[in-house]
């Protein structure tokens, strides 16, 4: 689950950066088309007027008279048209820019990916945690059973090998099976303690209610997640084969 983890982040951070490259690309290339525009408009309404007092050229024998400035000509009267919309020069309204929907898209999209290697890592952490704490198996000391009337008691004792990971609420579960094999039913307790530190013995006890007649039994152990829990067999000297 690590490696899922570390991979969908890994994608999550190129697929940012890839989005973060090409904004910066399209920024560049509006802006250059831009500055081409206005370097276009600019050029397109470019006049040369002559200042008051220049005096045209001669042409066959005509004589040269000043050309008035250009500021002495009167403004035509606007039309009905015109003074609706402003005139020919009126400000515009200035469309609002598109880099602020692009960037919000690629923020949104960034804030997604990272969530999702958030919880793709929370899970991958969380779950190599449990695997952690029962990669030790427990040591099976002590395995005993009474049965007084309806009722079979197993009793037993487990050590949590020193160095291991504590192990918190484990619990022991007895199955009781029939002659022929069939199951018939099962039940489960506490360990004495509630929690098993490193190098820590505990004991058990698991009282089940029987009807039939029952041939053999099985132990087994679960975390606190109810995650089973690997035990191997140290007592010293072994009865009947019954986990």
């Amino acid at each position: 689950m690590s490696t899922v983890s570390l991979l969908v982040s890994l994608v999550s951070v190129a697929l940012a950066a890839t989005m973060a490259v090409l904004l910066a690309r399209m920024r560049r290339e509006e802006q250059q088309r831009s500055a081409a525009r206005v370097a276009a408009l600019r050029g397109m309404s470019a006049t040369d007027f002559l200042s008051e007092g220049d005096l045209l050229p001669d042409a066959e024998g005509f004589a040269s008279e000043p050309v008035p400035s250009a500021d002495r000509f009167a403004p035509e009267p606007l039309t009905e048209e015109e003074r609706e919309v402003g005139g020919l020069f009126a400000a515009r309204d200035s469309n609002p820019s598109p880099w602020r929907a692009r960037l919000a898209i690629a923020g949104v999209i960034v804030a997604l990916l990272a969530i999702v290697g958030s919880v793709a890592a929370f899970r991958g952490s969380s779950h190599p945690a449990s695997q952690t704490a029962t990669a030790t198996p427990l040591e099976l000391l002590a395995l005993d059973h009474q049965q007084h009337g309806q009722v079979l008691t197993v009793t037993g004792r487990v050590r949590n090998p020193r160095g291991a990971t504590a192990m918190p609420s484990p619990t022991a579960t007895v199955f009781l099976f029939g002659a022929d094999g069939s199951f018939l039913t099962s039940g489960r307790a506490l360990l004495e303690v509630p929690t098993l530190t490193a190098g820590a013995e505990a004991g058990f006890a698991v009282s089940i209610p029987v009807n039939g007649t029952v041939a053999r039994y099985r132990v087994s152990f679960r975390d606190s997640a109810n995650h089973p829990i690997a035990h191997v067999d140290h007592r010293s000297a072994p009865v009947a084969r019954n986990q």
